[in-house]
């Protein structure tokens, strides 16, 4: 059996130190771009592979030296307030599951405000790296189409959901298209066969319609004649339309995110579960006893902290040639809001 190749004797074929190799095959900023292209060549050349078993220690040993001092990992918000994304209960859940798989990790995790005033993207670029700062998680945004301003090429970076369209970094989303599917599931183990769907056209594109896909995927898929088209409301006649909808199609259980549906209900002199049952679509503990979908945003935190990690050991900084998207599938909560199986 040929010995593997090891580093050193990379090193020694190409004339450098062992330690050169070590970093540049990592691709570590100490060493020039014109170096780790080299060794790199040299590499890919000779047939070296790292051993799986050494770079796993490696990067362990790495962490624990890293952690000693207590790196700070930074959290990016640009909302128009400094705590506006707070309003939103699973944005804070985020964060929270975050913090704990940093600290888990021996991170420390930090809020940052784009909007600070007189702050723009260079300063906080050097107060990032002044603080010694290498990973982002970056906030989602209020609307689609997001973009913030940084100098990439200092960090790595991981974004919360669709919103933030530039930089294109790794990602971490809720499985909107598996949910809404799951969600379809409970409900027809409840015997529920008008199912309707009451969105936001700005929730729905912040969710890449991904909810509306898989809903009508299953319209598609049911009688005709219990097909129920879902609402997409975005005017301030958004209660009448609904009123109208409801009128028109009846249907049984209503699902729904944002919109006043129970007072709209109410209005109407509906009863829930009785008249029509109710689901949201993206629930949190502050709604129960309401039937919903919960998206597990804790667990997408995590998600977000071991993806961010994971860069940082191989040392990936800055805008990647390829987007990875770490979907988290939620879980369905039972409630008052449904009839039982």
């Amino acid at each position: 059996m040929t010995p593997r190749l090891s580093i050193r004797d990379l090193a020694a074929q190409i004339g450098v130190s062992h330690t050169t190799v070590s970093l540049a095959l990592r691709n570590n900023p100490r060493i020039t771009p014109a170096v780790r292209k080299q060794v790199q060549k040299a590499a890919r050349q000779a047939g070296y592979h790292a051993d799986p078993t050494v770079s796993n220690l490696m990067a362990r040993l790495r962490t624990i030296r890293t952690t000693a001092v207590r790196e700070t990992l930074g959290f990016i918000t640009a909302w128009p307030t400094r705590n506006g994304w707070r309003d939103a209960p699973n944005h804070v859940r985020f964060f929270d599951g975050a913090a704990r798989r940093a600290r888990e990790a021996g991170y420390v995790f930090g809020e940052f405000w784009m909007k600070e005033a007189g702050m723009t993207s260079r300063r906080m670029s050097r107060i990032l790296r002044a603080r010694g700062i290498r990973g982002l998680v970056l906030c989602s945004l209020p609307n689609v189409g997001g973009r913030l301003a940084l100098e990439w090429k200092h960090f790595a970076c991981v974004a919360k959901g669709l919103t933030v369209q530039h930089p294109p970094v790794h990602r971490v989303v809720s499985s909107h298209y598996e949910d809404m599917h799951l969600v379809l599931e409970q409900l027809a183990r409840r015997k529920y066969r008008r199912v309707g769907l009451v969105l936001g056209e700005a929730l729905s594109a912040r969710v890449n319609r991904a909810w509306l896909a898989s809903y009508l995927l299953h319209q598609n898929d049911v009688p005709k004649g219990d097909r129920v088209p879902p609402l997409i409301t975005c005017t301030p006649a958004a209660q009448k339309d609904f009123a109208r909808w409801f009128s028109t199609h009846r249907p049984d259980v209503i699902l729904f995110s944002e919109q006043p549906v129970r007072a709209w209900l109410d209005g109407m002199g509906l009863s829930v579960p009785g008249s029509v049952g109710m689901v949201h679509l993206d629930w949190s503990p502050n709604l129960a006893p309401l039937a919903g979908l919960d998206s597990d945003p804790e667990m997408l935190g995590e998600a977000a902290i071991d993806l961010l990690i994971g860069q940082l050991q191989a040392n990936e900084l800055g805008i990647p040639k390829h987007e990875k998207i770490v979907a988290v599938r939620g879980r369905w909560i039972a409630g008052t809001s449904v009839r039982g199986r």
